[in-house]
């Protein structure tokens, strides 16, 4: 993927230069922006919710220190300096290591005489404002000293600033900060061990994909991942093997067109060179002629074949086919009628058996031109008897052609359907290749099998509705 990252112009053109990234530095790039983000959000939440804690948190203390501290003392009878500094004294000490923060105390006597305090003079003067009933800034708990006989006999004052609880938010803010800075680069560590394990079978798999080449072995590439990195090689491995395959054919292709046509071509050039030269005259010449046209013919019907076959494999079925509700019987029939004459020119008897009443949407003449060439092959290699059988499967109709001949060499089934492909009596190999065309064409399947108990066997099925491929 290309990424722009300028524009310029030139003579009034506007030019895009592009950035080309790795897709290990997208991962880094995009494990940072994650990181950010995600930091982001939770210092906002926590700047937005810790003060509103740790407020939350230091009253509630305030509150309990405060009520322990009037409790402690509620059993003196008169609230002197001395006492009330051990009592207090002794209390704040065991409560000290579970304290959020250290609050201002002031006790006040029943007479508002300070009897104990933990600050000095200045601050002392702001917190009798503050017992005024003035706190801004402040966080105040107030409790009463009740004597055990239910008399007041003074006062319990807690005071804290908020700006000493938001210092304590501030250092939280710190740690986090500092602890967010070193879980960052640990996840920017393994973000780069991830980014170079997601990378490396994709740099093999570039790499196989540079080196390929139809003409040789598919490269190893040595990728084992069972994720989509995994599908995605396995998929390369199957269109390499495809255009290997597909470009071994073509060079077939082009090899066995070239001998069918150079054996026409040379009987033409033969008896072409021969009138003119003179060597062959009058009832001669005539033969001579009646073979250049046999040849032309000849040479016609094979280059006729190639540009059907052609249009079948590259024109679209919608362009190509017109299809249309046919009985499947007639048309059969009529291809067979065709080829009566060599029937009984072989002395081989040509049966239909099966259910033939069936109704489908076919194109007629294209399914004629199948039946033709199969039969046909078929009355090349049998003894003495054609047998074409079908029956309604579901949602189509299944026909086999048998004969009774010596079958297939082993593993010729498999090639039978393969252009130029010639059996020891082929014709020009073409006729096979178009009829497997027009079958799939339908959206049917063909395959070649060993008889039973012998000869060759030819299935073929087709939908009895609309499945064309396209």
């Amino acid at each position: 993927m290309r990424r722009p990252f300028k524009l310029r112009r030139f003579g009034g053109t506007v030019t895009a230069l592009t950035l080309k990234w790795k897709i290990g530095t997208k991962l880094q790039l995009s494990n940072l922006a994650l990181i950010v983000t995600v930091l982001t959000v939770t210092a906002l939440s926590f700047h937005l919710l810790s003060k509103l804690y740790l407020i939350k948190e230091a009253r509630q203390q305030m509150k309990a220190e405060a009520a322990a501290i009037a409790q402690t003392l509620q059993g003196a009878g008169v609230l002197s300096d001395r006492s009330v500094a051990e009592k207090i004294a002794a209390l704040r000490e065991l409560r000290r290591a579970g304290a959020l923060i250290q609050a201002r105390l002031i006790v006040f006597n029943n007479a508002s005489r300070v009897v104990y305090t933990n600050i000095g003079a200045a601050e002392l003067r702001q917190l009798r404002t503050l017992d005024a009933g003035s706190h801004d800034g402040f966080l105040i708990e107030r409790r009463p000293i009740v004597a055990a006989d239910g008399r007041t006999i003074g006062r319990v004052l807690l005071a804290t600033k908020i700006r000493d609880v938001s210092a304590l938010t501030r250092l939280l803010r710190g740690t986090q900060l500092f602890s967010a800075v070193i879980g960052g680069i640990a996840a920017l560590g393994m973000g780069a061990l991830l980014g170079r394990h997601i990378a490396k079978p994709i740099r093999s798999l570039t790499a196989g994909m540079r080196r390929f080449s139809p003409k040789r072995e598919l490269p190893e590439l040595n990728i084992r991942s069972r994720d989509e990195v995994g599908e995605l090689a396995e998929s390369f491995r199957s269109m390499a093997e495809k255009l290997r395959t597909y470009d071994r054919q073509q060079t077939d292709f082009l090899q066995n067109v070239s001998h069918e046509m150079k054996t026409p071509l040379m009987a033409i050039q033969g008896n072409a060179e021969a009138i003119r030269d003179g060597i062959v005259r009058e009832e001669e010449a005539e033969e001579s002629l009646d073979t250049i046209v046999r040849e032309c013919q000849r040479l016609k019907s094979t280059v006729d074949e190639l540009i059907f076959l052609s249009r079948l494999d590259h024109d679209g079925v919608t362009e190509l086919y017109r299809f249309e509700q046919t009985e499947l019987g007639p048309v059969v029939k009529e291809a067979l009628d065709s080829l009566r004459g060599l029937a009984d020119q072989k002395g081989i008897a040509v049966a239909m058996t099966g259910e033939w009443r069936i109704e489908g949407s076919f194109d007629r003449e294209k399914l004629k031109r199948a039946f033709i060439n199969i039969a046909g092959n078929g009355l090349r290699y049998a003894c003495s008897e054609l047998v074409l059988q079908a029956v309604r499967s579901e949602g189509g109709v299944e026909i086999v052609c048998t004969d009774d001949g010596k079958g297939f060499a082993p593993g010729e089934e498999k090639r039978v359907f393969d252009r130029f492909y010639k059996g020891e009596q082929g014709g020009t190999g073409i006729g096979l290749a178009i009829t497997r065309a027009i079958v799939e064409g339908h959206g049917g399947t063909i395959e070649a099998r060993q008889g039973e108990p012998q000869g060759a066997a030819i299935r073929i099925w087709l939908p009895l509705g609309r499945q064309a491929q396209a």
